[in-house]
């Protein structure tokens, strides 16, 4: 597994902080917030630094496309600078942007944990299905990759594209990067409208996720054994294919089962294995393989808990899940707790 803490990546993504800086009561707030965080849902300090990357990068893009939509010459502030001023105003805190930045930054460390495996030397999964004897199957794994390509930066690290945003999300972020870039007022109607061109020029089918479904929409055409894939998928660290693929298999929508998945050690991923129906031996090659990688896991406690869950529990979980999102969310707000 790659360590928790990336010197030489934390210290391109963090800003300097200065040792000077004032310890007065404006800082109290933010230090009373910080002190009593459970560490175990802090950022390590390699999810902040990719994660920071991936909004400076996403930010001094779109920087610099509403330039040239309004018919700026350039834009003459960092990006890095952008960023923390949106960050400060507190207009870059959507829970979909967040959400979004972590789960490519966890995606990208549970890849890279598995790139030292030992084992047989084979094509990985996706070229392989590049050239696949299905047409249809090699197009969309073909498209899938260049998806990917897309979405890393000179140094091989996550990137996101505007697209990628809830539509209501890459409106609001254009619009607040604009006013950012705003000289005065008599700049801001023109700033505005190319905000909103630019929003409006993004295509929802140039999303990563939906490349990621297309191909699977392609595998189940195919009618091939989807198990042999995730359990392949699984092995080689392709976590964002095992999740759709899960969620496929469970019903309980793609955000669902990342979450499932990514709460080992917690009986998140046996409940997600016993609701997509898996069989026992690839739920374990699963918990094994991910668990890891995604959280505190004794492998054992975990195949214990996908033994011990009664199908009345798997029922009653996989009925909360096909709840609409905003009544699941009153309830876990209200109190109570599911799978």
């Amino acid at each position: 597994m790659m360590p928790e803490e990336w010197p030489i990546t934390a210290n391109a993504g963090d800003r300097l902080v200065d040792p000077a800086r004032a310890r007065g009561p404006s800082r109290l707030a933010t230090v009373r917030r910080d002190f009593f965080l459970d560490p175990g849902d802090r950022l390590t300090e390699q999810e902040r630094a990719l994660m920071t990357a991936m909004l400076h990068d996403l930010v001094g893009t779109l920087a610099n496309e509403i330039a040239v939509a309004a018919g700026f010459r350039k834009v003459d502030r960092d990006s890095g600078e952008i960023a923390a001023t949106l960050a400060n105003s507190g207009l870059v805190d959507r829970a979909g942007l967040v959400s979004l930045m972590l789960r490519r930054a966890d995606e990208y460390r549970i890849a890279a944990s598995f790139s030292g495996h030992s084992g047989p030397r084979r094509l990985p999964l996706l070229p392989r299905l590049v050239s696949d004897q299905d047409a249809g199957v090699a197009a969309a794994a073909m498209a899938l990759v260049v998806a990917r390509g897309r979405r890393r930066d000179a140094f091989g690290q996550p990137r996101l594209e505007l697209c990628d945003l809830d539509p209501a999300d890459a409106l609001a972020l254009a619009h607040s990067v604009a006013a950012v870039l705003s000289p005065g007022r008599r700049e801001d109607g023109r700033l505005s409208m190319a905000a909103a061109s630019v929003a409006a020029s993004t295509v929802p089918a140039d999303q990563l996720d939906q490349a990621t479904e297309a191909l699977l929409d392609a595998i189940d055409a195919s009618a091939r054994n989807s198990d042999e894939l995730i359990e392949q998928a699984s092995s080689e660290g392709e976590v964002a294919l095992v999740a759709s693929f899960l969620s496929r298999r469970s019903g309980v929508g793609p955000q669902a089962a990342w979450d499932h998945l990514l709460n080992s050690g917690e009986g998140g991923l046996a409940l997600l294995a016993r609701m997509a129906g898996l069989p026992r031996p690839l739920a374990a090659r699963l918990i094994a393989d991910l668990g890891g990688s995604t959280g505190p896991l004794s492998v054992e406690d975990e195949i214990a808990r996908f033994d011990n869950l009664t199908d009345d529990d798997v029922a009653s979980a996989h009925a909360h899940w096909q709840l609409p999102r905003d009544y699941r969310n009153a309830r876990i707000a209200l109190g109570e707790r599911h799978g």
